[in-house]
């Protein structure tokens, strides 16, 4: 009773707890509500750097005063924010388990009365929306093996381990409504397993001229060969294929034949190496490849489609994630009142 009451009275016995390190491994093996790459996530994490700065503490003896609070400035001068929260909140997850059989609480729960837990503020990504210019000079700037990725998700709006995922048998061309299925993805580890949410298991319909691409690409194909494979054969890797092709088509598509980024007499001009002029014939930002799906929901925002549309094409679990994402793409007004808001605003003087 005066544990439950006081932990921390001098007449309470205290047992030993286990290392941080050693309950952390005990976690891992007991963590099986996720998938296995959010696994292989979370276990690099734990043994990378909390095992590293917090691994020698005892798990009853972790005081959010004298330990967590300053590993997590030391770590927002390292790390970017969304990092330093994901280390937060696993750390918080391995801390929650911990009650109530080593700890009485746990230390990494947001303060009673406070708003937050003082983590470091994100700060959205800027989306680069590349327009239909802009997406031919970069389609321009790829190498064949990249195209048609490239022209897939500007025309459907998948993610890209979607589309690394995509079998033939999953391109429906029959009918008058040609749809690729989504049933699968593949992962960071280069393993296929299923997609993101449940909402993210869908058909994307395709239109006439992404149709015909598709058709190209799964024409004389087995169902189950993958539509997009890697130059050598077999299915990509998303990191190599953003380091050896993607990176490479982005700056090529930035450089100028008029202005080039350094002098002709140079033998071996570096690849990432851009041109500085304002011509319009060169792409002046330098987007993700996720950038093509954002890229794809303006060209739907443009066209007319409607929100639940959109959300339900992209495979969102909320159509509030679509409106926090797209929303600043609406234009906010209605274009055929504007002229009588006009009349009630007062006239400039003359001079």
């Amino acid at each position: 009773m005066y544990a439950a009451i006081d932990p921390g009275s001098p007449g309470v016995e205290r047992t030993a707890t286990p290392l941080l390190r050693d309950w952390i491994e005990h976690w891992i093996r007991m963590k099986i509500d996720v998938a296995a790459s959010t696994h292989d996530e979370y276990a690099q994490l734990l043994r990378r750097r909390v095992v590293r700065d917090l691994g020698d503490l005892r798990v009853g003896d972790i005081s959010r005063h004298d330990h967590l609070d300053p590993w997590k400035a030391a770590l927002a001068q390292q790390l970017r924010p969304a990092s330093v929260r994901k280390h937060w909140a696993v750390l918080s997850q391995v801390l929650r388990d911990a009650v109530p059989l080593y700890r009485p609480d746990n230390p990494m729960r947001r303060p009673d009365g406070q708003r937050s837990n003082g983590l470091p503020r994100i700060v959205a990504w800027q989306a680069c929306l590349l327009d239909r210019g802009q997406a031919s000079v970069l389609l321009g700037a790829c190498r064949p093996a990249l195209r048609p990725l490239v022209l897939a998700a500007l025309g459907t709006g998948m993610r890209l381990g979607e589309l690394l995922g995509l079998h033939a048998g999953h391109v429906c061309l029959d009918g008058s409504s040609p749809a690729v299925r989504v049933e699968q993805a593949l992962s960071r580890t280069g393993e296929l397993g299923p997609v993101k949410t449940s909402k993210s298991r869908r058909s994307v319909l395709l239109s006439p001229q992404t149709a015909a691409l598709f058709a190209e690409l799964v024409d004389g194909k087995q169902p189950s060969a993958l539509v997009f494979s890697a130059p050598e054969g077999g299915p990509w890797d998303a990191g190599n294929m953003r380091y050896r092709y993607w990176r490479l088509a982005v700056a090529a598509a930035q450089r100028c034949d008029l202005h080039p980024p350094l002098p002709e007499t140079v033998e071996k001009a570096d690849p990432l190496a851009v041109s500085a002029c304002g011509c319009p014939a060169r792409l002046h930002a330098a987007p993700r490849f996720h950038d093509l799906r954002h890229s794809h929901v303006a060209y739907l925002i443009a066209a007319g489609w409607d929100f639940y549309m959109i959300q339900l094409r992209l495979g969102h679990a909320s159509i509030k994630t679509t409106f926090d994402t797209y929303g600043p793409l609406l234009p906010h007004g209605e274009r055929d009142r504007l002229q009588a808001l006009d009349e009630r605003l007062p006239a400039p003087p003359i001079r």
